[in-house]
Parts: C-alpha cells; structure tokens; sequence
C-alpha cells in the first residue's frame, strides 16, 4: 500500500494555504485547492524542504457530470511518500492555469486532458490537439458526449459483391 503524507505536514500546508481542504481521518487524504491557488500550492509542494515533492507522478480529469475535478498525484522520493491535490472546475467553462512551470512532464498530460476531457490550461506552452484529429468534434471522455455513428458502410461480400 502506498504511504501517503502525516497528518502534522497537511497541517502546515493549511497553516501556508488557509482555503485548502482536507480530510484529516482520512488514510489517503486528498488536498482540495482553490483553481487560483493550483500553481502556488504544487510550487510550494515542490519547493519546501519538508515537503519535497520532486514528482508529479501523473494528472488527469474526473467528470461528474455538474463539475470536474483536476486530480495531480505527487511523490517524494526521499520520504517515499505521496499527496494527492485535488481542483475542482466549472463543467460549462473547466479552465485551470497550466503546472508546466512547475512540472514541465506536465504538458503532455495537460494536452491529453484538454483533447479527450475539453478541460482547458491557461499559459500552457501549447495547448492543441494530441490524440484527435485537429477537426474532431468534442471530447470523448466527456459523460455528455454523444458519439456520431459513422455513414452506413455496405459489407462486401465474399466474391467481391
């Protein structure tokens, strides 16, 4: 099972960020920020010797269908620990600043989040397409997608009819 951050460090980081969330109970706590504060936070994760989370092991996007949720999974190779911060988006209009000056590994997965979720990254470095076709239309790892049936395809038969 993977070791999650103490209790006593969640303290200092509310203590530093007063709007940050966070299920004290809770054996694999997730951080909930403000989507202003997201840069701010993952720097200071970063940054503070007693912290010191050197990796962003990954980032994606979770629909539930009246918001979305940015969710960035940190790691600290020294205490061999992990954090999990969470944003929460509006669902009409989802925009969080882009981590890439913090976590440039970054880009990639913010592409990947805006191709296949629409979830868009202010400044990041390019912002376009990475799976899709630059003419596709919607995200399809959106709950309210509706996929478009391609035209009728008549078979061939065997025989070359």
């Amino acid at each position: 099972m993977k070791a999650y951050i103490d209790a006593s460090l969640l303290a200092i980081l509310k203590e530093k960020f007063p709007s940050a969330e966070y299920d004290s109970e809770a054996t694999q706590p997730a951080v909930y920020v403000p989507a202003a504060e997201i840069v701010a936070v993952l720097s200071f994760l970063r940054d503070d010797e007693r912290f010191a989370f050197a990796r962003l092991e990954n980032l994606t996007a979770v629909d539930y269908k009246t918001y979305f949720e940015m969710v960035y999974h940190l790691f600290n190779w020294t205490a061999g620990v992990w954090i999990t911060v969470k944003v929460k988006l509006d669902h009409e209009q989802p925009m969080v600043a882009s981590v890439t000056g913090v976590f440039p590994g970054a880009e990639f997965e913010e592409r990947e989040v805006y191709d296949l979720m629409g979830v868009g990254f202010t400044g990041h470095p390019d912002l376009r397409r990475i799976l899709l076709a630059d003419d596709f239309e919607g995200h399809p790892l959106r709950k309210d997608y509706v996929q478009i049936m391609p035209p009728h395809v008549r078979r061939i038969e065997k025989g070359g009819r």
